[in-house]
């Protein structure tokens, strides 16, 4: 009876574990930068999302981040593991690279596809991870600096190895900048809507009135104009919405993989 309650005891211990284990469910990934802790600014996500597209784009190497509130204590190896395939992070050469860290158990880890695993060695990863390491003292984080360095440096290391130049700015972006309108051409729009509801649609009546008597009708914005003694954009001036950016999730409509997701094993977990 009593080896009997020993191996019930050790039976509850060992199911008990394996529930406090259960695997922390992976989200879908939104973008090249997944910062579901919720540690970066909207800047810096932008910012390395839209360097990670330059990189897909002229090196075919997939480079993504993500960060989570807590991994549920599992084992690192198997954490970053477990993201890379579920997200099918790199190329069909299998050439990507993710920057992952777990907020509750202060892990970060850095996992290395087969096919970079020539130019991006352990050694590489462990040094970028303690570079990281330097901007997250307990108590005193700058997440955005740790990130942005780290990206860089990584950027940095596959650029030299690809023979390519990085601008930080990816085509894709130029194509969504190049798409809005422009600010000067929406203010022009407007001045003419305000001029055609002004002359009540007569606005050829209105240059020839102009052009014999000196001088134009009386519109509803009485005493010269529409700017003139307090009209609606008077003391201001319309944004255009030129400056507009794209949220992290943005690029090449959202990551959706491209067939790789083979992790090598290799790179560089730990503790931070």
């Amino acid at each position: 009876m009593k080896y009997k309650s020993l191996y019930l005891c050790i039976l509850l211990l060992i199911l008990g574990s394996l529930l406090m284990a259960k695997e922390l469910q992976i989200p879908e990934p939104e973008g090249f930068v997944n910062d579901f802790a919720k540690l970066l600014s909207e800047d810096a996500r932008n910012r390395i999302n839209d360097w990670a597209i330059e990189l897909r784009e002229k090196t075919d190497v997939d480079f993504m981040i993500a960060t989570f509130k807590e991994n549920g204590g599992e084992d690192d190896l198997l954490f970053g593991d477990r993201i890379y395939q579920s997200w099918k992070i790199g190329s069909k050469q299998d050439e990507g690279v993710l920057i992952w860290l777990a907020l509750k158990e202060r892990r970060l880890g850095i996992e290395v596809g087969y096919g970079c695993e020539g130019y991006i060695t352990d050694a590489f990863a462990s040094q970028l991870r303690e570079d990281m390491k330097r901007y997250l003292a307990k108590g005193s984080e700058d997440w955005d600096m740790a990130f942005t360095q780290g990206a860089l440096y990584l950027l940095e290391k596959v650029a030299l190895e690809k023979g390519v130049t990085l601008t930080g700015t990816s085509d894709w972006s130029q194509r969504q900048g190049s798409s809005r309108i422009p600010s000067k051409v929406i203010v022009i729009i407007i001045l003419l809507v305000v001029f055609i509801l002004w002359t009540r649609g007569n606005l050829l009546g209105w240059f020839f009135w102009t052009g014999g008597r000196g001088g134009g009708p009386r519109g509803p914005f009485s005493g010269g104009g529409p700017w003139t003694g307090g009209g609606p954009w008077t003391g201001g001036g319309s944004s255009g919405g030129s400056s507009g950016g794209k949220s992290s999730g943005g690029g090449f409509g959202g990551f959706g993989g491209t067939g790789g997701g083979r992790s090598g094993g290799g790179g560089a977990r730990g503790g931070f």
